[in-house]
């Protein structure tokens, strides 16, 4: 069952859409002319990460807005759609995600950032743990191989919401999202993504908001409305869809794991002072509760008004295009639309950050001087955008599986020496390798059922025991960190011989 909408509807809806693209290029380009008048020699620093200036809403709204992607705005909707208030339950544990990262590293992370100059999500693990060459080769290709597909996965969600509201062709709107995406990331850094995520997320708050009262208003009394809910399939107003040990999994990929998850950890390279950073704890987690609460709820009580709609993703596309007039159904497309181009934003900063410190200069060409540094950011980040672009043109059927395969890989790799590398001084290279390998491993191995290891639970909740094993072990059975490292990560003070 598709929503009918009139052309004069959809015509309203594209000049929306298409003003608010507008703005957002504008933006980019501000913050383009911004970074053009940063000295060479501070030109890699302000583009990964600000100059360490960010205020706490950019701070919150960064965190927030880069994990809850796609997956919150559309798949999710989508899942509760399909299954109903059992996925309620499990997307409800994400609303902590700003307490969570930024709570449990921000500080540290923040700290040592700042002593090593760390421009990267990976430049933490080469400090950490002594510049071994197989931690840095194998993070890159953790990195590429998961952030990639996330990335992927948030270019075809933007374009089917594009699709799906104004009745424009799939490619028209995937072209459209790159673009934006690389005027604001590539030609003007995090900046650049800090001011967009400023500005989306409060535009996706007003639409949010709107959408979620106007769908109310249309259903009437919710008695009446899961009464037909119960009548369509008794299943959708259980939160015991899925198994007790499943959802308990599904808790810990997206109420813990967010820790390990390299878009996030960003927010806390870029933040000013602490005080900032405890603000944006407590706006990030007023935001994500509400981004929540009020488009799953939306997308399972939407059933009542599509009982079969073909893909299930397009649900809150569908909702705002029936309760909504059709310039404020533009809002809303916008305001989702901005929170998919904020995650799609600092991801790509993310890869792009993690090819030039990582690889390009840990291994390609150490040499480079400023000037060669700042071309070759630039064009990395350009061609970053154009491979996802080509890798999202033929999309899957469903993108919160997608996605929770992308979290699961990503939290799998980095979760336990990231943790433990922060707060356990023992933990080395050998344990750390061996954690990010061992749990990588076991998670393709589980999540692709080559191996039945799973118990009924995400494979994410395997690949973190054998991961966390595998770190401590193999730590504790070779030698200990070199005291500079122990210093740097854990010293008050420490010598400015040893940081160089």
């Amino acid at each position: 069952m598709a929503v009918e909408i009139s052309s004069n509807a959809r015509m309203f809806i594209i000049i929306t859409f298409i003003i608010y693209s507008m703005v957002l290029i504008g933006m980019g380009l501000y913050s383009k002319r911004s970074m053009d008048k940063t000295s060479l020699d501070k030109y890699v620093d302000e583009f990964y990460t600000g100059g360490r200036g960010m205020g706490a809403l950019v701070v919150a709204l960064m965190v927030a807005a880069s994990l809850c992607s796609a997956g919150t705005f559309l798949g999710g909707p989508g899942l509760a759609y399909s299954v109903g208030l059992t996925w309620v339950m499990a997307g409800f544990s994400q609303n902590f995600m700003n307490f969570t990262v930024l709570g449990e590293i921000g500080k540290k992370v923040g700290i040592v950032s700042r002593r090593i100059n760390a421009q990267s999500y990976l430049d933490l693990f080469s400090s950490r743990y002594n510049g071994n060459k197989f931690i840095a080769l194998f993070g890159v290709l953790a990195i590429i191989l998961f952030l990639g597909s996330y990335v992927v996965a948030q270019f075809i969600g933007g374009a089917r919401l594009f699709e799906s509201m104004t009745g424009l062709p799939y490619i028209v709107g995937l072209i459209l999202f790159a673009g934006v995406v690389l005027i604001t990331a590539a030609l003007g850094g995090v900046k650049g993504v800090a001011i967009a995520i400023a500005f989306q997320g409060i535009v996706m708050t007003i639409a949010v908001v709107t959408l979620f009262i106007a769908t109310l208003m249309h259903l009437g009394p919710l008695e009446i409305v899961y009464e037909k809910l119960i009548h369509i399939d008794p299943n959708l107003v259980t939160p015991w869809n899925w198994s007790p040990a499943y959802q308990f999994s599904l808790w810990i990929v997206y109420g813990l794991v967010y820790i390990g998850l390299p878009h996030g950890a960003m927010g806390t390279l870029t933040y000013k002072d602490t005080k900032a950073m405890h603000k944006a704890i407590i706006i990030g987690v007023f935001f994500v509760t509400l981004w929540t609460l009020m488009l799953i709820w939306t997308g399972s009580l939407g059933r009542t008004i599509f009982t079969d709609i073909p893909v299930p993703d397009q649900i809150i596309p569908s909702i705002a295009m029936t309760v909504l007039p059709p310039w404020l159904a533009g809002l809303t497309l916008a305001g989702v639309a901005g929170a998919i181009q904020s995650t799609v934003g600092s991801m790509v900063i993310v890869i792009s950050s993690t090819f030039i410190r990582n690889a390009y200069q840990a291994f390609i060409n150490p040499k480079a001087d400023s000037k060669k540094l700042k071309k070759v950011t630039i064009f990395a980040t350009v061609l970053i955008c154009i491979g996802i672009f080509l890798a999202a043109i033929k999309p899957p059927a469903a993108l919160q599986y997608f996605i929770t395969f992308a979290i699961g890989g990503l939290g799998s790799s980095f979760f336990w020496p990231l943790l433990l590398g922060i707060y356990w001084r023992r933990a080395n290279e050998y344990g750390a390798a061996a954690g990010m390998a061992g749990g990588m491993i076991t998670y393709i191995l589980g999540a692709s059922n080559i191996l039945p290891i799973t118990m009924g639970m995400n494979a994410i909740f395997i690949a973190l025991i054998v991961s966390g094993i595998l770190t401590v072990v193999i730590s504790l059975a070779t030698r200990k960190p070199p005291k500079g490292v122990v210093m740097i990560w854990f010293g008050k003070a420490y010598p400015k011989s040893i940081a160089d």
